[in-house]
């Protein structure tokens, strides 16, 4: 195996505070999912990248589901 991770999913429902190892396959490339899980994924290109420094950007860069119960003012 390459140490390169070509996709990272970003679904809010996957994000974790510790990012688990588990790669999986996404278009016949490793993917890595923060929180590990097996479907429903929201595949974003890393461009490249180890799976060491995809864990550290997810921790950098947190995403959090929007909230839709809370009205706007605009």
């Amino acid at each position: 195996m390459n140490d390169r991770v070509d996709f990272v999913c970003a679904r809010a429902e996957h994000q974790v505070s510790e990012p688990e190892d588990v790669l999986t396959m996404h278009e016949d490339r490793w993917a890595y999912c923060p929180g590990g899980a097996r479907e429903h994924h929201d595949w974003r290109s890393t461009s490249g990248m180890s799976l060491e420094d995809a864990k550290q950007l997810v921790r950098r860069q947190p995403i959090r589901p929007v909230d839709t119960t809370v009205q706007r003012s605009d």
